[in-house]
């Protein structure tokens, strides 16, 4: 009888109606399956394009899991874990294409770096950068690093504050002491939390510039996305910081709140969208502490080691672009140094 040995990686991808980006992404994943041992786990998120029906016909050797509601990017990337065997995970999102040795690049620098958590250089189908791993302004709002710069900009292996969601690498035994992504966050911000808890409890986080993937992702804003990432901003600083850190962020949160405010006017869908994180941050305030009080036993650095490096700009320039988002980036910034807390310095 043949012995069966666990892969060194297991790769996990949900898929959301993602048939189209599945039949670019597949193949340049699964050849490099002959230089590393690794399963490849795709969740069909409750789809309707047929993708399940496509993969048992093309793809045999992936394996399928129905996910009978679409739980989210959080939701469906805990159940493919769940399935996981891999000794690593890596989170990958469907609409990326990597370069042929990604893996081997990726793998050789987890090797040496065996409880660290790493991302890969992320570029835009044009060739310039879509994230070397993020960034955040220290009230919780989130950029890409690097965004737009030559991919040449960043060639050395180097630690990085936050990870990005579309490819995430991370080991199982420190998913196991951590925790896996928050599902009550559904959609976006999940990467930042998990990279949050992960360096509160000592754990490295790591750009490794050489394993390189294509990211298809258009920058864009609904109401919806916009109801998520802000109430999931808020959430993780609620879950992440401590009560002291909290309210030494009181003046430069109120800034942003207004901020947010003002973008909100651009439609009524937005503005309903500021009610409804305020109300669920009113009627989730237990479960929120009791979040944030499992968070703290893991804790292994201070707020200030967390927070150091921060930014002080918000990302304008994701979001309205050319001048006007470097404008406002420049109007903001003496203010939110002037507001920075001390101990974030």
């Amino acid at each position: 009888m043949a012995i069966q040995t666990k892969p060194e990686l297991s790769i996990i991808l949900v898929s959301y109606d993602s048939l189209a980006d599945l039949k670019r992404c597949l193949p340049t994943l699964l050849p490099q399956a002959e230089t590393v041992s690794m399963e490849l786990i795709v969740v069909d998120n409750h789809g309707r394009d047929g993708v399940a029906d496509w993969i048992t016909a093309e793809y045999p050797s992936v394996r399928l899991l129905s996910n009978p509601t679409n739980s989210g990017y959080a939701g469906g990337n805990n159940l493919g874990l769940s399935q996981a065997s891999g000794q690593r995970v890596l989170f990958l999102n469907p609409d990326t294409e990597l370069a042929p040795d990604c893996l081997d690049r990726l793998m050789t620098t987890a090797r040496r770096h065996p409880t660290a958590l790493i991302t890969p250089k992320l570029l835009k189908p044009d060739g310039r950068i879509n994230a070397c791993g993020n960034e955040m302004n220290y009230t919780g709002l989130t950029t890409c690093r690097g965004l737009d710069q030559p991919a040449a900009t960043f060639t050395a292996l180097e630690p990085v504050p936050l990870l990005s969601g579309a490819a995430l690498l991370a080991p199982r035994a420190v998913l196991q002491l951590i925790g896996a992504f928050n599902e009550t966050y559904f959609m976006y911000f999940e990467d930042t939390e998990l990279s949050m808890r992960a360096r509160l409890a000592g754990f490295e986080l790591l750009c490794e510039p050489a394993a390189v993937i294509t990211h298809y992702y258009t920058l864009g804003m609904s109401a919806s996305k916009f109801y998520y990432l802000e109430r999931n901003r808020l959430l993780t600083l609620l879950h992440i910081l401590s009560r002291k850190s909290c309210r030494q962020l009181v003046p430069a949160l109120a800034v942003t709140e207004l901020l947010m405010w003002l973008y909100a006017l651009k439609g009524w869908g937005y503005l309903r969208a500021r009610f409804r994180t305020y109300g669920y941050l009113l009627r989730h305030r237990e479960a929120i502490r009791a979040h944030h009080r499992a968070i703290q036993t893991t804790r292994r650095i201070t707020d200030a080691q967390l927070m150091k490096g921060s930014l002080t700009d918000l990302p304008f320039g994701q979001l309205m672009g050319g001048s006007i988002g470097r404008f406002c980036t420049a109007i903001a910034r003496p203010v939110y140094a002037l507001l920075r807390p001390r101990s974030f310095s």
